[in-house]
């Protein structure tokens, strides 16, 4: 096929599936979803109504840790290769013993001894047939009033259970399940063994939201901002995302480097859309079309790709972003005890922070400050500052997130405190 047919032609597969099994995405991190998902999920959440599957939860701001049991004994992991060969409790301990913060060792190291201590007392029939001899973990965050991130919850020293992920004991996730962890708090806390030394056990904090009091006005805006991106490339309803930038890349391409072959823009398009870099072997570049000309390819690809994809993506983040801090707006029962006291704190924080960059910072420091303030307005701006990290829910199986404004948040104190 032409690489203008190509182009043209919106009824060809899809080339390549989105992010990895049980990856918690943004909506528009998945390019496998439709236009017309993403318009349920905007017209859903406007109405308070993201129960599509399970109850939308809260997404907390703490340190993120998996445990499972296996004959008799809590173990632990952090990555994919840990899940395969689960940590004892000596091990997980002696994995964060040079961890330059001390906070962050005392967080690790005594959530794994309240819940060695803690876990051991649930019945056996339950330790088996909800881990399965290893291979199934509680998915948790640790919420150590010590060592906050960006969030302070001002609730005590939590342990909240997400959910319960299940694996093919390779290191391969295929599913959650949230009902096992509610019932083991629950079991738990029957048995007086939710409270650890430091930490106290809780279940997946259910966020309570209400429909917008601007719906139709704001369902009309957000519709409206994705409607000029599904008419860009005359889309339909069922068109995934995928379409979207592959019709984008292939249009700057197109634009770019007219003179090169169908087979090379093509290569092109998966490189800079996707990250393959099997398709195109840039060394082989210099052959097929002399030095001169794939030098300007190599520096493209060096210098201007990533920009562009951050162009190709923003509409699609800002939409959500801006989606996410509307109906964080509508939240209730957070995790944080004061969520205004903190809202405000974080807010007069960092204007103060930002102002004080803005007047003595280095050059490139003000460039990323103003930059991400400009973000920060796009999606809400100062009022929209909410103390959560967002909300998770679920649809067509997969957990996604809405983090309205707490993306920019993270990346202005991220540059207030390490200067990036």
């Amino acid at each position: 096929m032409l690489f203008e047919q190509w182009l043209a032609d919106q009824s060809q597969p899809l080339l390549l599936e989105g992010g990895a099994s049980g990856h918690m995405s943004h909506p528009f991190d998945d390019a496998g979803l439709t236009f017309g998902d993403f318009k349920k999920i905007i017209d859903s959440g406007l109405r308070g109504e993201l129960n599509f599957e399970e109850e939308p939860t809260e997404k907390t701001d703490g340190q993120n840790l998996w445990a499972t049991m296996k004959d008799g004994q809590t173990m632990f992991a952090r990555n994919k290769g840990e899940s395969i060969n689960p940590m004892s409790l000596s091990d997980i301990k002696s994995k964060f013993a040079d961890h330059p913060s001390e906070t962050v060792r005392d967080a690790f190291s005594f959530a794994a001894d309240d819940l060695s201590a803690l876990l051991s007392n649930l019945p056996k029939d339950k330790q088996e047939s909800i881990f399965e001899d290893g291979k199934n973990f509680i998915n948790m965050e640790i919420i150590y009033s010590l060592n906050p991130n960006v969030i302070n919850y001002d609730a005590g020293d939590l342990i909240q259970f997400h959910n319960i992920t299940k694996t093919d004991g390779k290191g391969n996730v295929i599913g959650t399940d949230r009902k096992p962890v509610t019932e083991i708090a629950t079991i738990l806390k029957q048995l007086e063994s939710n409270v650890g030394k430091t930490f106290t056990i809780i279940p997946p904090k259910f966020i309570k939201l209400q429909q917008d009091i601007d719906f139709s006005k704001n369902k009309d805006k957000f519709l409206n901002q994705l409607n000029v991106l599904q008419k860009r490339y005359n889309l339909s309803d069922g068109d995934p995302l995928n379409k979207y930038h592959e019709m984008w890349w292939s249009e700057l391409i197109n634009s770019e480097f007219p003179q090169l072959t169908d087979d090379l823009k093509y290569g092109l398009m998966l490189r800079w859309a996707y990250g393959d870099k099997n398709t195109l072997n840039m060394r082989s570049l210099d052959k097929q079309i002399g030095k001169e000309e794939a030098a300007l390819i190599k520096k493209y690809d060096k210098e201007n790709a990533k920009k562009q994809y951050k162009q190709n993506i923003r509409p699609f983040e800002d939409l959500f972003l801006e989606l996410g801090s509307t109906i964080l707006r509508n939240a209730s029962n957070l995790v944080a005890a004061n969520p205004d006291e903190e809202a405000k704190r974080l807010r007069t924080y960092l204007q103060n922070e930002a102002d004080k960059i803005k007047k003595s910072g280095g050059v490139d420091q003000i460039k990323k400050v103003e930059d991400e303030l400009a973000r920060l307005e796009r999606i809400g701006g100062m009022g929209s500052i909410f103390p959560t990290e967002g909300i998770v829910f679920k649809y067509k199986g997969k957990l996604y997130k809405l983090t309205g404004t707490f993306a920019a948040l993270n990346q202005l104190l991220g540059i207030i405190k390490y200067g990036r």
